[in-house]
């Protein structure tokens, strides 16, 4: 169905929705009374107006602002193959040894947060590589883009089955890599940041390159993720085992989707925005890598065809998604923030009310009829596009509240591949 007739479409449908309004019955009326000035008010459900969807992608966006490292990689249907990699910089408490100690051994603790995307039931792979570069940033904040150079060769190379639920998971280190550290720091060789960094300027933790499972999240606490080496005292009479600890100082996930031989392929920068019917219907929305859904309403002046004295009391968008875009393995966000971006897809502001910010909240209620929707309130959105002046291109997008720290996608029916599930439903009060 083409733009043109969908508009003509619309304003025909509103039209007769209004014609047939006007000859009901007066029982079908509203009648307001005295606390309404004495107004007979017809109120209308109308749900004709167009719903436009696009994809777009924002250049980057920040990851280092986030608590969790996400690791690991997975091919998708949607979204093709998927990865992140999370690189670090650590640093202890202190830069003090006991003179007589002596290293035992090394490890690196990752601790998991519970999070995790996709099939964790696959063995991954994790290499840790020692950073060339020392991280460093123009604005002191890193994002899904950013990447520092590493050494080819890894540290160290562990396979493992992920298990979110568990404390960690531990990587035991070349003895050679963490002596010379432990070494440095007892003889007082390394006094300060600065002198680290000489020999040790980060780490990265890369996922396996034919990995195909899942990504996890591991915390980037102190007490949870860490470098630790233990050590003994060989001339105390009991021979206790120390430890001594490199926690994350800075950090950020480098994560990315490469999506050769999939629509989402021709978008090349942040302003080209993919219609939905370019992409069989659909709409693509994930977190970490900066895909979002572009939602306009490009028929809702023809309310204004009403030709009557009114307002709108309520506008609720119900959006559909697609049914086999999701499941256990990668579940739907149960809610999603409003945001307003600009005619050049730049992130303008987020939508509120007079109580709190607006979301939209995943409904089930028609779950027994294979029915689930987004039920978004845009009634505040509504009022601003019809009172603008002068007017403006701005659009909706809808985002998790963990957009930075998750990889999880969404993908959106249109109103047509939806059967128009997905539409806009305002209710409209005439007054008499």
């Amino acid at each position: 169905m083409s733009k043109s007739y969908l508009k003509l479409f619309s304003a025909i449908a509103i039209a007769i929705f209004v014609i047939s309004c006007s000859t009901d019955s007066d029982e079908e009326s509203t009648l307001a009374g005295e606390d309404f000035t004495n107004t007979n008010i017809r109120v209308l459900s109308i749900d004709t107006f167009s719903v436009k969807f696009s994809t777009m992608k924002f250049d980057s966006i920040s990851t280092s602002i986030s608590s969790r490292l996400l690791i690991g990689k997975y091919e998708d249907d949607d979204m093709g193959i998927v990865s992140s990699s999370s690189y670090m910089q650590l640093n202890p408490d202190s830069y003090y040894i006991d003179n007589d100690a002596v290293l035992d051994s090394v490890g690196l603790v990752l601790g998991y947060d519970t999070y995790y995307y996709n099939d964790t039931t696959q063995v991954s792979t994790l290499n840790i590589h020692k950073l060339i570069d020392k991280m460093s940033s123009d604005d002191d904040v890193f994002y899904n883009t950013s990447e520092t150079a590493y050494e080819t060769t890894p540290l160290i190379s562990k396979s493992y089955i992920p298990t979110p639920n568990r404390d960690s998971l531990f990587v035991t280190l070349p003895y050679t890599f963490g002596e010379e550290l432990f070494n440095d720091i007892r003889d007082n060789n390394i006094t300060d940041a600065e002198s680290l960094y000489q020999k040790l300027k980060g780490i990265t933790v890369q996922p396996g390159t034919d990995d195909d499972g899942s990504i996890v999240g591991f915390s980037t606490s102190s007490t949870d993720t860490y470098i630790r080496f233990y050590y003994t005292i060989p001339d105390e009479l009991e021979t206790d085992e120390y430890t001594y600890d490199f926690s994350i100082n800075t950090f950020y996930n480098h994560s990315e989707s490469d999506v050769t031989g999939l629509p989402l392929e021709v978008i090349t920068d942040q302003e080209y925005n993919l219609d939905s019917s370019d992409s069989y219907g659909i709409s693509y929305n994930q977190a970490g890598t900066g895909y979002v859904t572009k939602i306009e309403f490009p028929t809702i002046k023809d309310i204004y065809d009403i030709g009557r004295e009114g307002t709108i009391l309520d506008a609720v968008l119900y959006i559909e998604p697609n049914t086999v875009s999701h499941s256990d393995l990668q579940p739907l966000s149960e809610s999603l923030l409003l945001y307003t971006i600009d005619q050049n897809n730049d992130l303008a502001s987020q939508i509120s009310n007079s109580s709190d910010v607006v979301s939209g909240t995943l409904s089930t209620d028609n779950s027994e009829f294979n029915l689930i929707t987004y039920e978004v309130p845009v009634i505040d959105f509504i009022d601003q596009k019809l009172s603008e002046s002068p007017e403006t291109e701005d659009a909706l997008i809808l985002i998790p509240n963990d957009y930075n720290s998750t990889i999880n996608k969404i993908i959106f029916n249109d109103a047509e591949r939806s059967s128009y599930n997905t539409r806009l439903v305002i209710t409209y009060a005439i007054y008499e």
